[in-house]
């Protein structure tokens, strides 16, 4: 929860509003909780992670969202040309990779759960989403766009 809570400080995922601000809010803010894993490394010792997530399914006002399915047919032509060239291939886990897509022009306010660091302790503190967080409806189309965009720009090109 610690690390996960200074990468989200660090992204300035969000900021948290003053009192006015709150009482202000014509809004309902969206919960999150944290999700705890157990992940098992190929070494054969244990992690365990804690991401935050938004409560996606209390979110009732948001945009278009996305869903992009690969296609079985593409990672079997993948793994082909992988083993007949005799390449590497590795894995690679973005671990903040929802945590960088900048909100667009959506307005989305938040509760931080229980077990927030002691820094922002305060009862139900309220802030406003800068970048998307896991379980927002919107968070796999920002991160689409994101990446789309930072591909071209170093020269791929889409069809």
């Amino acid at each position: 929860m610690e690390e996960e809570s200074t990468s989200i400080l660090l992204n300035n995922t969000f900021s948290a509003l003053n009192s006015w601000e709150v009482w202000q809010l014509q809004v309902k803010p969206i919960g999150s909780k944290w999700v705890y894993k157990t992940k098992h490394n190929p070494d054969g010792s244990t992690r365990y992670e804690a991401p935050l997530v938004i409560k996606g399914h209390e979110q009732t006002d948001f945009g278009e969202t996305y869903a992009r399915v690969g296609k079985l047919t593409t990672f079997r032509y993948l793994i082909s040309l992988i083993g007949r060239y005799g390449w590497n291939m590795n894995h690679l886990d973005g671990v903040t990779a929802f945590l960088n897509p900048e909100i667009d022009d959506d307005d989305i306010y938040m509760t931080l759960p229980d077990g927030w660091p002691e820094g922002l302790k305060a009862p139900k503190i309220i802030v406003r989403l800068r970048k998307a967080l896991y379980s927002l409806k919107q968070a796999p189309r920002l991160w689409h766009d994101d990446i789309n965009a930072f591909l071209l720009s170093l020269g791929f090109t889409q069809f």
